[in-house]
This record gives C-alpha cells, sequence and structure tokens, in this order.
C-alpha cells in the first residue's frame, strides 16, 4: 500500500508521545475497503484513513464489542435506568445550529476548547469519505437534544466516530449511554459487531471503552478475547 508519514505532534492520549500516522495516498475509501481496513490498524478521520505508527508505542489498538455476548454491568444497567426517559432515533449526518450549539457547549465545557476561536474543526462531523452512516441522537420528553452518536454502518458493524453530549446532564453518564445505545442499534439490525475505535491502555479518557465485555483487540494483527475489563472483575466500579 502506498502513502506517506505524517509526524502529527504531540500525542493526544499520552504524556511525553509523539503520535504518528500513516496515510494511504489515492484509492476510493468507501466500502468494502474501509471495513477491510478497520480491522488492519485503520481508522476514519472526515474523508482521511490513517494508521499509527508511532516509533515507541504501540498503545492504539482497535476495540470491538462483540454484541451477542455483551452483558451489561451493573453501573451500565444503572445508566440504562437512568436514561430510560430518552428517546433514541437515527438520522442522517449533519451539522444544523442545534447540533452545532451542543457540539460547542461540549467542548467548551468537557475538553476546555472553543472552536468558535480555535477554528472550525467540525467538518470532521459530516464528511464521510463515502462511507454510508448517521447519527443516533438522544431527546428528553421536552424535546431537547441531549446527545448525538456519530456512526459509520457497515453490513456487518456498526463503527462509533465521535459522541458529543450535553455537559449540563453529566450526571447521566450520556457517554455510557449513548454506547448502550449503539449496541441496541446493532442487536435491532442484526450487526454483530459494535467498533469503539481505539483503545490507548494509560489513557483515562479511553477507559471507558474497555468496560463494554466481552471485547477484542486488534494486537500484533490478531484479535484477542477479553472478557473483563483490566483491573475490575465484579462490574460494580463506575
Amino acid at each position: 500500500m502506498h502513502g506517506f508519514i505524517v509526524d502529527a505532534g504531540p500525542c493526544p492520549y499520552l504524556p511525553d508521545q509523539h503520535f504518528t500516522a500513516f496515510h494511504p495516498q489515492g484509492g476510493d475509501i468507501g466500502q468494502p475497503p474501509y471495513r477491510q481496513l478497520m480491522d488492519a490498524r485503520f481508522r476514519r478521520s472526515g474523508d482521511h484513513l490513517y494508521a499509527p505508527i508511532c516509533r515507541t508505542c504501540e498503545a492504539c489498538r482497535p476495540l470491538r464489542v462483540d454484541v451477542l455476548a455483551f452483558q451489561p454491568r451493573r453501573d451500565q444497567r444503572r445508566t440504562a435506568r437512568r436514561n430510560a426517559d430518552l428517546l433514541i432515533t437515527w438520522h442522517p449526518r449533519g451539522l444544523d445550529d442545534e447540533r452545532l450549539d451542543l457540539y460547542h457547549r461540549y467542548q467548551a465545557q468537557v475538553h476546555g476548547k472553543n472552536p468558535e476561536v480555535e477554528g472550525d474543526p467540525t467538518s470532521f462531523l459530516v464528511a464521510d469519505g463515502g462511507i454510508p452512516g448517521g447519527e443516533l441522537h438522544a431527546r428528553n420528553a421536552a424535546g431537547t437534544l441531549l446527545a448525538v452518536s456519530c456512526c459509520d454502518r457497515f453490513t456487518d458493524a456498526l463503527s462509533s466516530v465521535y459522541c458529543y453530549y450535553d455537559p449540563d446532564h453529566r450526571d447521566r453518564a450520556l457517554g455510557t449511554f449513548m454506547v448502550l445505545a449503539e449496541l441496541a442499534f446493532c442487536r435491532a439490525h442484526a450487526l454483530p459487531w459494535l467498533y469503539l475505535g481505539f483503545h490507548v491502555a494509560g489513557c483515562q479518557a479511553m477507559a471507558y471503552k474497555a468496560r463494554f465485555v466481552p471485547h477484542d483487540l486488534l494486537v500484533d494483527g490478531y484479535w484477542q478475547r477479553r472478557a473483563q475489563p483490566p483491573g475490575c472483575d465484579d462490574g460494580s466500579a463506575t
């Protein structure tokens, strides 16, 4: 495969690391090529494909959840009950005023960023490289949009691309709840796999992904099954 290497600067996941990525050159990233490359450590960001090839680190490992085998932990069941009042619906990709306001508030209050000041990084939410997909929306009884989960959809899998939610409702654990909503969507549409992107050992922001078990991690080119999240064996942690 031909392409080029990009030094993307400081790693967004781990301190004292640089992030280096391989970008394939040319070609159509639409399915099935991208679906196959997902099992070779590639991810999509907008219209671009990349795979981490950092010289001193291999912590970025794709994680996929076995939808049929998945059993929610106690904390995940509590999260589902806490959000039982929300309506989940599927929509085309988009970024209207409602979604843009929610995204900006999420970035400002959860990540301490101001997209309006730091430029416009929102194009990755709607640019899809020709890959089919859409969004799961969560609304309360008043019709207020509380969370959006952007997804790619394949014949055998759903791939979670990005999730943003109302920071004023952190007590709902909406990030966890939207993964549960993605799993429910997979079950309803007979999709056996939910891809959650990279799990990065040592990155607290990525720790939630490992709590969805059983899951597979791509290690040295092979999927390895994990029945329990690291450091937890009773499902009671939140």
